[in-house]
């Protein structure tokens, strides 16, 4: 029969008839606006979800990176953008303002997108001398600080630092920034390859397939021809420096590392004792490292935006050590132990930190002078050293030197002394990487802060009463404290990084800095070496993750699946569950404070406030949009509106709008979007069993179920409050009053429901989808208004939202307004709950009169809530008794 046509007049008007060639085109006109306004309603429930998942992000209900961000908010700009097209379709010269407001807000949502702008150097390359703290955002933290070392006169190796700026001119030249960019949103889908959490069956394949990827193509890309002079050049005056043509290590010195709280441990590359026909090769390949899995899951875990941190590198002179390690100047994990804690092995620190070598542990007090007051000497039966050629080799250390300590009493309390006068001079807890010449001369490779990871209050744990099972395992070392329950999973090479389990027991042999990719899915790790001084254990730390390194035998002795508990803190682990130990779990520390946080609590101001609540308000305007928020709220009532406004000022063959016949003491209007009536209804009136919506069938079974009783008995203070608000407030004054002050209207197709409806002083309207394909179906409601003071109002809109609670909606209220809605769900879950609406609509009327009065708004939720279970309980009607 076609679509059914829209409304022959609001206002009771008889239009004339019209010709057949006439209500052809008006019927193609209708046909159109309803394909606009169908595709407006669409875009307006997306944007909304895509609203929500921000929301929920801010307040920390999710994790997220960059690439959720971008792709969130790139997808809300298209389909608020064409919200603004198919309204501007239906009222073609209406809303001017409308795109203006649209590209102002969209233009600022772009700029607080974009990464911070560093106005910095334009040097490609800077010598150590030139350097100091105050230059992170040009040559990085790590380089910053050896310059500034340098200048407080602290044995630093010499050397150059490859600037950001040449960094961003190799991403430049190839073209790889976008090409990245992309290669990562699409294989993201929007975020997913980094929210490791939601990708627990497999939460490494994405991540190690993509980095491998970007990593060739940087390695495959050309270093442009001012980077290459300029890297060369640096190296030319480090070796007219110091008269011979030096081996150097190039280091990582990212924008960004070293920071408080982002140590990126390990995260990045560092090439030891090159030379300089290897120096523009190697610099690739620390450029590439920025994308490994480890560094690219660490980024995304602590919330640092992937396009803030650029890659400087550091040049340094390679220093041949004959011992090296790392100090703290306290206890990373135990703040009551100030002294100064020092690892150190044979040859150079590369074993120390990536967790493999043996090791010495001297602790040294912090009085004046110092004191030796630990000295635990390991037997080490090899070390790192320089390799002939390139790179660095293990070499057998010969059996007289295997319990020499790496350093003499005096140089342990000379490091401390130098450790200490760091921390002075920045104020704060440092990780201090060092290394001992042949020559016994002490030097500085790097500096940076410590985090001290304090220890949660804990009850006796080991008390015989509290834990009833005998330990697997005792000894060790808590590299970062806390206890973590799981099914063991083995780690012995990348494979093993593809199956972690979620809340897995991390077990692995070496604490190699490459198993930070897959601490997130960790509940704990357990090492048979490594120490606190590891960039595992620093990395752990960061991430709350209970470590325990340094128990021997313990991939033989922990069996893959096996559930254990580890109490990382008294260095115990346990078969299976031991629930005392987990009453104080430490929690995963939040993205609050973190740049990528910033970045949404940025967006969020020009996305979610709604500043435009009121249709009826003058301020209700286009030009009055500030947010995205508002767009979206401005589009759909003024869509809703043309589509009212096209039937009542356009006349229509006799398809039109139909007064609904019912017992119901009010006016109901259903105009048919399309499929909404069983057959063709001619006449002003429609009754139920014409009726094919899904939605508004359910709605109206709601609104009938129960015979309202009329208004409540208002007590003196009730009445007083209406009648004042009656006098005083002009939006409840008829003249001030909507077009629904009236009239109260369904706009219908079968699976489509739109109810606007005022009861007395409160507007209420039920947006519905209730179709065969459960992700397109949802409910919005909105209840708001009243004749009683804003207290009243406001308890009960607390009420309604108390009862649709319990019934699995999830709302919210902000003063006498309430939301509420519901998504994904099946057809029939649909239906039910729209019948639940329609009896809170029905019977919450003129309630606000007797918020004040205690005992009857108890009476009223119990009778209400009763009244909702019974309804709940009752099958929904077959097609044939739906009415």
């Amino acid at each position: 029969m076609g679509i059914m046509r829209a409304i022959q007049s609001l206002l009771g008007r008889t239009p004339p008839p019209l010709s057949a060639a006439d209500a052809e085109d008006q019927e193609a006109i209708f046909r159109a606006r309803y394909e606009n306004f169908q595709r407006l309603l669409a875009a307006n429930n997306a944007s909304l979800d895509l609203m929500a998942a921000l929301e929920a992000a801010l307040h920390g209900e999710r994790h997220f990176g960059m690439y959720f961000l971008r792709s969130t908010v790139t997808t809300l700009l298209t389909k608020v953008y064409s919200m603004v097209e198919r309204l501007r379709a239906l009222a073609p010269e209406r809303y001017p303002d409308l795109p203006l407001a649209f590209h102002a807000v969209a233009e600022e949502i772009r700029t607080r997108l974009a990464p911070r702008k560093v106005v910095g150097t334009s040097a490609l390359v800077l010598d150590l001398h030139e350097l100091s703290a105050a230059m992170a955002d040009d040559v990085g933290a790590k380089m910053a600080h050896l310059g500034e070392l340098r200048r407080l006169r602290i044995p630093v190796p010499d050397g150059f630092a490859i600037t950001a700026t040449a960094c961003q001119t190799f991403f430049r030249h190839n073209g790889l920034g976008e090409e990245i960019a992309c290669m990562v949103q699409s294989h993201a889908m929007g975020g997913a390859l980094f929210d490791v959490e939601a990708t627990s069956e497999t939460p490494s394949f994405s991540i190690l397939d993509i980095c491998t990827r970007i990593q060739a193509k940087i390695l495959d890309a050309p270093v442009p021809e001012e980077v290459q002079q300029a890297i060369l050049d640096g190296y030319a005056r480090l070796k007219a420096r110091l008269g011979y043509a030096p081996r150097v290590a190039l280091r990582s010195s990212a924008v960004g590392e070293d920071a408080a709280g982002a140590s990126f441990a390990g995260q990045h590359r560092s090439l030891l004792n090159l030379s300089e026909e290897s120096l523009v090769d190697a610099y690739k390949e620390i450029l590439a490292s920025k994308y490994s899995p480890h560094a690219t899951v660490y980024r995304h875990r602590k919330g640092i935006r992937e396009d803030e941190v650029f890659m400087a590198v550091g040049c340094l002179v390679m220093v041949d050590a004959a011992a090296g390690g790392v100090a703290y100047s306290r206890s990373p994990v135990d703040p009551q132990n100030t002294h100064v804690h020092i690892t150190a092995a044979l040859g150079a620190a590369k074993g120390v930190v990536d967790g493999s070598a043996p090791t010495d542990q001297y602790q040294v007090t912090r009085e004046d002078p110092p004191r030796l007051a630990v000295r635990d000497i390991a037997e080490k039966s090899w070390r790192i050293v320089q390799a002939a050629t390139e790179g660095v080799r293990r070499e057998t250390v010969e059996e007289s030197a295997r319990t020499r300590p790496c350093l003499t009493d005096s140089q342990a309390i000379e490091l401390a002394r130098m450790v200490l006068f760091l921390e002075d001079h920045y104020g704060t807890a440092q990780d201090v990487e060092w290394a001992l010449t042949p020559a016994n001369t002490l030097v500085v490779l790097q500096a940076r802060p410590l985090e001290i990871r304090a220890e949660s209050p804990q009850p006796d744990t080991l008390a015989p009463a509290a834990i009833t099972t005998s330990a697997r395992i005792c000894g060790g070392q808590t590299v970062s404290p806390g206890a973590g329950c799981g099914p063991v999973h083995i780690l012995r090479n990348n494979v093993n990084m593809l199956t972690v389990p979620q809340g897995a027991v991390l077990v692995c042999a070496d604490a190699l800095p490459k198993w930070a990719a897959v601490l997130p899915q960790a509940s704990a790790v357990v090492s048979e070496r490594g120490s606190t001084a590891g960039h595992l254990g620093t990395v752990a730390r960061e991430f709350r993750i209970p470590a325990l390194f340094g128990v021997p035998g313990a991939t033989a002795i922990l069996a893959p699946g096996e559930m254990v508990t580890v109490d990382a803190s008294n260095t115990c682990i346990y078969p299976g569950r031991v629930e005392v130990l987990l009453v104080q779990k430490p929690a995963r520390p939040p993205l609050a404070g973190s740049p990528v946080y910033q970045t949404l609590e940025r967006l969020a101001e020009v996305i979610l406030p709604l500043t435009l609540t009121d249709p009826d308000s003058p301020r209700f305007r286009a030009k009055n949009c500030t947010t995205l928020h508002d767009i979206t709220r401005f589009c759909h009532e003024k869509a809703v509106t043309e589509m009212f406004a096209f039937g009542r000022d356009h006349p229509f063959s006799p398809r039109a709008s139909k007064q609904l016949k019912t017992v119901v003491p009010m006016q109901w209007w259903v105009l048919n979007l399309d499929d909404g009536f069983t057959r063709e209804v001619t006449g002003r009136y429609v009754d139920l069993a014409s009726i094919a919506s899904i939605p508004m069938l359910a709605l109206w079974r709601g609104i009938v179920a129960f015979p309202w009783e009329g208004p409540p008995t208002l007590d003196g203070r009730g009445f007083m409050s209406v009648l004042f608000q009656s006098a005083t407030n002009p939006n409840l004054e008829p003249g001030g009053a909507s077009q629904y002050a009236t009239k109260n209207y369904f706009v219908i197709a079968r699976h489509f429901c739109s109810m606007q409806c005022r009861f007395g002083y409160h507007f209420t309207s039920v947006e519905t989808m209730a179709g065969p394909r459960p992700r397109e179906n949802y409910i919005r409601f909105q209840f708001k208004g009243g004749a009683a003071d804003e207290t009243r109002r406001a308890r009960r809109a607390r009420l309604v939202a108390e009862l649709l609670d319990a019934f699995h909606f999830q709302t919210q209220v902000r003063g006498d307004n309430l939301a509420a809605r519901m998504d994904d769900c099946e057809a029939a879950f649909i239906e039910k709950h729209l019948e639940l609406l329609g009896h809170l609509i029905m019977h919450t009327r003129q309630l606000d009169m007797v918020m004040a009065q205690e005992d009857l708004v108890a009476a009223y939720r119990e009778r209400l809530l009763s009244q909702m279970r019974w309804l709940y309980e009752q099958p929904l009607p077959t097609p044939a008794s739906n009415t």
